[in-house]
């Protein structure tokens, strides 16, 4: 796990041992024979349900209490019958975060594209402004894209003004989101669009937004809003 954090290229091997790998996960003690419940927490910054586990029995142990049963699984099987859930590996430690988009790909056999943040203070500075005709493989997802995220509120898409050393065409998806699912949004739609925008040689950064902050790109026009059955559907807790 440690080197796939340092390396991105050793990524896809450690992603593929943890399928077949036995971790550990906490579950109550007392709790009704045939029925397994898992020990879930919130995020202390963002308040998200995280469900725990570890690659080693003695982490499990340290992060245990006695009202704690500790379960060996293989990680394929937990992530099988946890779909929905966000899940994240070895919270104690230099932990790995695992959102439900991210794990049905990896229970599909593929790989996960990298993720990056953007740190450049000059990049992250630059001005956009609204993409007046936004694609439809672009727009076309986004509803069941974000429909199961229940902090996505809408989205707008915007671009990168084109300089003479531009030769892509670079846009960016804006997604106004809480901060307990803005992660979660961005990985998601990264995941969603990598494919698109390889084949169509399009660059896109997505940026995610407070809905209750008051900000100019929060005028742009919206290419997705939050129907009320997404609301209600975002309202079931599974785990």
């Amino acid at each position: 796990m440690a080197r796939s954090m340092e390396d991105a290229a050793a990524e896809p091997a450690f992603m593929a041992a943890l399928l077949d790998a036995t971790v550990y996960v906490h579950a109550p003690l007392n709790d009704r024979p045939g029925n397994l419940r898992l020990v879930s927490f919130p995020h202390p910054q963002t308040g998200a349900y995280l469900v725990p586990f570890f690659s080693d029995r003695r982490q499990a142990e340290e992060a245990s209490s006695p009202r704690i049963r500790i379960i060996g699984i293989t990680g394929r099987k937990l992530f099988e019958i946890t779909a929905g859930a966000t899940l994240i590996l070895n919270p104690n430690q230099r932990y790995c975060l695992f959102y439900p988009e991210e794990i049905a790909v990896l229970l599909q056999g593929k790989v996960l594209p990298p993720v990056s943040k953007i740190e450049d203070e000059k990049e992250r500075g630059r001005a956009l402004e609204h993409e007046a005709q936004p694609p439809g493989w672009l727009i076309a997802p986004l509803p069941g894209l974000f429909e199961t995220i229940p902090g996505v509120e809408s989205a707008a898409v915007g671009r990168y003004a084109r300089s003479d050393s531009d030769v892509t065409r670079h846009l960016v998806l804006i997604v106004f989101a809480s901060d307990a699912d803005a992660e979660r949004a961005a990985r998601a739609a990264t995941l969603a669009f990598k494919g698109s925008c390889e084949e169509l040689g399009v660059g896109l950064d997505v940026l995610t937004l407070s809905p209750s902050l008051d900000h100019p790109y929060g005028r742009f026009p919206k290419a997705y809003r939050r129907t009320a059955h997404a609301e209600h559907s975002g309202l079931r807790r599974v785990h």
